[in-house]
Order: structure tokens, then C-alpha cells, then sequence
């Protein structure tokens, strides 16, 4: 059931995409003859007006048909047919419907789930099998020492947990019900990271709500900060300095990945941080993604008229050549990384 929640919760990140470009694209005077959910063939079709809503069978995509834009109509309504800046403006719709969503959704976060900005001694859950449960540490026990040695803070207890090894005999001192308990016992491993001691305790966190304008602004800040990381990561994907392999993660990871962010309770963070990929991805300068078509109207105000079919034609089936490499090689890397029960998240 996470991982259906996860495929629709990208499925409504593409509708969102695209829904911009119809609405603009309305708004701007082009006729819409479709907008469709996914490829393939149509499991429904409803006309509204002038466009026909529909829902494919294979859900890694949608669309939003304008006239004139891969067909022969012609008239004032069709897309060509519109100044270049209205064109871009449609193009453009997308990837910025996207960025907005991940804003909204950011901003939502800070607003409802509250932003954590520290965490407290006292013991929120216990992780079963670990030194915790087994030597009897419960929720809302206090941590007050380690072996003998007091602790005043979270970061206290992990800076004298980190110190040890897995298996090295400790003694945790908590308060409970106004007294001090003692609980010895070897500590665990990390499952992530096996040279980790860990205790098996999670902290009660603290955490800060904001209103809607700092939520907002903070909600920007994030994108800002997150576009600066993923630029940087494209970069060293295209020096070599990240390996492709371990970095790039195609539908079936991110679905794996946003089913384990449901069960976490951060889907809506993956959620708004995948929405700020979409939208710069789509803006990459290759056609058919947005940013080609982008490139094109700039070309045509350089040159001073649109660039020839043919040409496009061209350019558009070397960028979808390029766009189904990558998909291929995401899938090939998705599924190697499943058998093989590699993490798809970059250690």
C-alpha cells in the first residue's frame, strides 16, 4: 500500500506539470485537444468543451496536446501560431507548476508537521532486538548518564554513544517516575552503518510552526538551497566525479525509496524534492523536454524566424535518442540494485 501511495503521489506531480501547460496554454488563446495521464493505450476518454480528458495504461508520464504543436492544424488558436514569449510562457508553465508545488509543499510542512530543531533526553520509542529493548529502557524514560558519566543533552548521549563499538558492555542511566534506574547490556549495531554502536533509543523532538508568509519564505530559501545541490550533483555526474550507477534512480527506485517515506513519515518532503527535479529536468536545453523547445524560441528571436521542421525534427529525435538512454540505463540500474538488495539511496 506505501508504494501505491508513493506512484500516486508521483502520478499527481506529472498531472500537476502538465496541468500547467494546459491552463496557460487556455489562458493564452491555444486550443488543448487532449490532456492525457500516462502512454499507451486509453483505459478512458471524456470530452470537456474542446479538449479530451484521458487516462493511459502506462502511468510514467502525461500530456498536453496542442493544436498545431505535433499536428497540421492551422488558425489563431493553434500554438504556433502565438508570439514566441507566449509560446515560452506556455512552455515554461510546467516546470514552474512544479517548482510551486514543491513551494507549497514545503511551505505546508513547516506550517502543519512543524520543522524540527532539536531533541530532548527523554525516550520517544524503543527499537526492538537492540540493548534498549532488551535491558528494559522504555518510552518516556529520561536519559540521564552513561556509564556514570552524566548527560544533559541529545547530542551528549550520542556524542558518548559514538565513542563505543558494537558489542562493548555500557551502563544507561534514566529517570523514571521521579527516580534513577540502571540498564546495562551490549550495545548494537547500526543497520545502516555496522561499525555504528547504537543504543536502540529515539528522542522526543522539538519542534517549531511557522505562519504562512515565514513558511513561504523559508519554503523558497529550501528550493534555492536544494537547486544549488542538484546543480552541483549534475556537474559531477557529467565529470565523473559521482558515479553514474550508484546516483541516478529510475521509476522503480523511486517508487522502493517513496514507499519507505511513507512508512517513515517524510513522504511529503521526498514528495516536493522529487516535484524540484521534474521542473529542472524539464528545463534541461534538449528537445522534447521543455527546455528544448525553450532553446528553439530563443533561436527564432536571434534568427528572426522559426526554426525549420526538419531541423527540429532532427534535434528532437537525438534528444528523445538521449532521454530513453537515460530511462533505459535508470531501469537497468533500478532493477540490478533490487536483486542485488543495494540501497537506492547513495550512501
Amino acid at each position: 500500500m506505501t508504494v501505491v501511495v508513493a506512484v500516486l503521489g508521483l502520478i499527481l506531480l506529472v498531472v500537476i506539470h502538465e496541468l500547467g501547460h494546459m491552463l496557460t496554454a487556455k489562458a493564452l488563446g491555444v486550443r488543448v485537444t487532449e490532456f492525457g495521464v500516462g502512454f499507451g493505450p486509453a483505459l478512458f476518454k471524456k470530452r470537456f468543451g474542446k479538449t479530451i480528458y484521458s487516462f493511459r495504461i502506462i502511468l510514467l508520464g502525461g500530456f498536453a496536446k496542442m493544436a498545431g504543436m505535433n499536428d497540421d492544424s492551422t488558425g489563431p488558436d493553434t500554438y504556433p501560431a502565438k508570439k514566441p514569449w507566449r509560446r515560452a510562457l506556455i512552455i515554461l508553465a510546467g516546470p514552474l507548476a512544479n517548482i510551486l508545488a514543491a513551494v507549497v509543499i514545503f511551505a505546508g510542512i513547516s506550517m502543519f508537521a512543524g520543522v524540527i530543531t532539536g531533541a530532548k533526553t527523554e525516550v520517544e520509542s524503543v527499537e526492538p532486538g537492540t540493548l534498549a529493548a532488551k535491558s528494559g529502557i522504555e518510552k518516556g524514560d529520561k536519559l540521564v548518564s552513561i556509564d556514570g558519566e552524566s548527560i544533559k543533552t541529545w547530542d551528549g548521549f550520542k556524542s558518548a554513544v559514538v565513542e563505543k563499538k558494537p558489542g562493548d558492555e555500557i551502563s544507561v542511566g534514566v529517570r523514571r517516575d521521579g527516580s534513577t534506574k540502571e540498564f546495562s547490556g551490549k550495545l548494537s549495531a547500526s543497520p545502516d552503518q555496522p561499525k555504528q554502536a547504537m543504543v536502540g533509543v529515539q528522542p522526543q523532538v522539538v519542534r517549531e510552526y511557522y505562519g504562512p508568509i515565514e513558511a513561504t519564505g523559508m519554503a523558497v530559501q529550501q528550493c534555492v538551497r536544494f537547486t544549488g545541490a542538484i546543480a552541483t550533483g549534475v556537474a559531477k555526474l557529467v565529470t565523473g566525479e559521482l558515479d553514474l550507477y550508484d546516483n541516478v534512480t529510475g521509476p522503480v527506485g523511486i517508487a522502493s525509496v517513496g514507499g519507505t517515506a511513507v512508512q517513515g513519515g517524510f513522504f511529503l518532503f521526498l514528495l516536493a524534492l522529487i516535484s524540484l527535479n521534474l521542473a529542472l529536468f524539464n528545463l534541461l536545453p534538449i528537445l522534447p523536454l521543455d527546455g528544448g523547445h525553450l532553446f528553439f524560441i530563443a533561436a527564432e528571436k536571434v534568427i528572426g524566424r522559426p526554426v525549420s521542421a526538419e531541423t527540429m525534427g532532427k534535434v528532437a529525435a537525438l534528444g528523445m535518442a538521449l532521454v530513453l538512454m537515460l530511462f533505459a540505463f535508470a531501469m537497468y540500474a533500478d532493477l540490478s540494485k533490487l536483486l542485488t538488495g543495494q540501497s537506492f539511496i547513495p550512501q
